[in-house]
């Protein structure tokens, strides 16, 4: 069972840094306009991701691959799960009322850098799966 979410966990952590990187690197990742788009446009999308991302960190928590403790598992992929969760709502928050962009929207070289620390995450648990980052 640890396995399924260790695969979700990695696949998360990939598709929302992708997200996060759309912006400056749009010719390379043209292919997740359209995943942005829907975000941006769909209220229910970004509801499920973002309680998909909540549900694969504790899930992640409480089932860790298999040299890990019982409890805190792999708290930093959790940790890095639950925070792009949190990340990617406030990205892509709109306040139609006011009618501007969130705060991470108009700095890009924090959404670039994050996308590249949670990028970084994922490429490490998937290449040191059995390795405790606590």
């Amino acid at each position: 069972m640890s396995l399924q979410f260790y695969i979700l966990s990695i696949t998360y952590l990939i598709f929302s840094s992708l997200l996060l990187l759309v912006d400056s690197y749009r010719r390379g990742l043209s292919f997740m306009l359209k995943a942005k788009s829907k975000l941006k446009d769909d209220e229910k999308k970004r509801n499920e991701l973002f309680l998909g991302g909540i549900l694969i960190a504790l899930c992640k928590l409480f089932f860790p691959i298999a040299p890990g403790p019982i409890i805190i598992g792999d708290l930093l992929p959790a940790a890095a799960v639950l925070a792009e969760s949190f990340s990617v709502r406030m990205f892509y928050k709109s306040s139609e009322a006011e009618g501007t962009a969130s705060p991470i929207v108009q700095n890009k070289k924090k959404s670039k850098r994050l996308g590249f620390i949670f990028l970084s995450i994922a490429v490490i648990h998937f290449l040191f799966p059995r390795f405790v980052m606590l």
